[in-house]
Order: C-alpha cells, then structure tokens, then sequence
C-alpha cells in the first residue's frame, strides 16, 4: 500500500512538472518577443529571466525529490510489475510528455539564445556608433574652438 502512495506522488510530481515546464515554454515565447522589440525593455526581459530562473529552481527541488521517491520504490515496483502496472503506464505516458516538453524548451532556449546574441550585437554596434558619432562631434568642436582662438588673417598694415 505505501508503494501504491509513493506511485502516486510521483505521478502527481510529473504532472506538477509539466505545468511548470509549459509555464516556461510561455516565459520563453515572452522572452522570444522581448528580444525581437526593436526597442527591447530591459527590465521587463530581466523579470522574464528571473521568473524563469524561479521555475527553474522549483524543477530541480521537485526532480530531487521525484529521485528519492524513485530510489524507494524501485525494488517494490521491480519485483511486482504487474501489480503496478496502471502507475507504471501513468508514469511512462507523463515521462513522455516531460521528455517532449523538454526537447521544445531546449529548441526554444537555442532560439532565444540565437535572438539575444544578435539583439546584443546590433546593440554593440549602435553603441559603437554613437561613440564615434560623438568623438567625431568633439573632434569638430575642438578643432572650431581652435580656429576662432587663433588670428585666421593678419593685418600688417599700421
């Protein structure tokens, strides 16, 4: 009876899972429009990632603790297959499922990465930009400084 309980924690566990790994899917697709702005709002893609980067965390408890209920009922369910055999389908259709959700994140994740590296590219680039744009402006500034200080047109009548 305690095997059939821990069954099913982690047939709750895997579900938990997946509605947190569809929750990341969403953040990714939020970040994925962030990124492509052409005026992306900094704060609101550094809130993305931190709500992401919560998500995450939670995943990680939650795989730790899915393990540790792996590690006890690993010999039980072994040894009594049929017995076991609803939970057993249930866990393998929802590993799928994880499996699934987590090969799209990852494709999501090398998507945003591309995006984010060009975005900070472009960006490196205005950057760039600008600073000649303004040293080129000094420059000028200077040198008309320059121009006006000094006698441009000598009179050597007196």
């Amino acid at each position: 009876m305690e095997t059939t309980n821990y069954l099913q924690m982690m047939i709750d566990s895997l579900r938990m899972k997946i509605t947190i790994l569809k929750e990341i899917s969403a953040f990714n697709e939020e970040q994925h429009k962030l990124v492509l702005e052409p005026d992306m709002d900094e704060d609101a893609f550094q809130k993305n990632l931190d709500g992401k980067g919560e998500l995450i965390d939670k995943l990680n408890v939650m795989d730790e603790g899915f393990n540790s209920l792996f590690n006890r009922v690993r010999e039980a369910v072994g040894n009594n297959k049929s017995m076991y055999s609803g939970e057993i389908n249930e866990l393998k259709k929802l590993i799928r499922q994880v499996t699934e959700l987590g090969v799209s994140i990852e494709a999501q994740e090398a998507r945003n990465k591309a995006a984010v590296q060009n975005k900070f590219s472009s960006m490196r680039k205005q950057l760039q930009q600008a600073k000649r744009s303004t040293k080129m402006a000094n420059t000028y500034y200077q040198n008309m400084n320059k121009i006006s200080q000094d006698p441009q047109f000598l009179d050597q009548k007196k």
